[in-house]
C-alpha cells in the first residue's frame, strides 16, 4: 500500500540533507540532529511500502554551504537513504527550477509531495510553494524539518500545510 495524504498518492521529497549544510551553523547542526529520527522514520515508511522517495541534492558550493566535512556532497551520516531512491540535482533554492523533479513525481503517479529536510525557511519552503504552481498538493512533515534555529522551523510549520508521521503510517493501513 502506498503512502497517501488526503487520499492522494504521495512522494517523499528529501531536500538538501547533505554534509555541506550540516556544519554551516551550530543551530542547523543541532536542528538536523534533533529531527533526524523523524526524517528516518519517514524514509523507512516510504521504503517499506514501496512508495517513491526523491532525494534533492544541491550541487553548488557558496556562502551558504561549508566544506568543513570530508565529503560535503554526501548525505548526513545516519540518514537512511536507499540505492532505489531517485536523486535530483539542483542549483537553485526551488527544487523544481531547472530540474526534472516534476517529471519524476508525475512518473511515480503522485499528486502530493511530503517534504522533509533543510533549510526549512529557504529551500524547503521555496519547493513547497513551487509545488502549488505545478498543480501538486504539498505538505511539510511535522518534526522532519531543520533550520538555523528552531523558531524558523515553527514559523514554516505554522504557515504551511503539515502532516505528521502517524497520519502517514495510518494512510498505509486504509484500503
Amino acid at each position: 500500500m502506498n503512502v497517501s495524504v488526503d487520499g492522494k498518492k504521495a512522494v517523499l521529497v528529501a531536500v538538501d540533507i547533505q554534509n555541506k549544510f550540516y556544519t554551516v551553523t551550530d543551530g542547523l547542526h543541532r536542528s538536523v540532529d534533533s529531527h533526524l529520527d523523524t526524517m528516518n522514520r519517514a524514509l523507512d515508511l516510504f521504503h517499506e511500502t514501496g512508495s517513491p522517495v526523491i532525494l534533492i541534492c544541491y550541487d553548488a558550493m557558496n556562502s551558504c554551504t561549508s566544506d568543513a566535512m570530508e565529503d560535503p556532497e554526501a548525505f548526513v551520516e545516519g540518514l537512511r537513504v536507499d540505492d532505489s531512491d531517485v536523486r535530483v540535482h539542483k542549483e537553485f533554492m526551488n527544487s523544481f527550477h531547472g530540474t526534472d523533479l516534476l517529471d519524476r513525481i508525475r512518473e511515480a503517479g503522485a499528486e502530493c509531495i511530503v517534504l522533509i529536510g533543510l533549510v526549512a525557511h529557504l529551500c524547503v519552503l521555496s519547493t513547497y510553494f513551487a509545488a502549488y504552481d505545478a498543480d501538486l498538493s504539498p505538505y511539510m512533515l511535522r518534526g522532519a524539518l531543520s533550520a538555523t534555529d528552531e523558531e524558523n522551523v515553527g514559523h514554516v510549520e505554522a504557515i504551511c500545510r503539515t502532516v505528521d508521521i502517524d497520519a502517514l503510517i495510518e494512510s498505509t493501513r486504509k484500503g
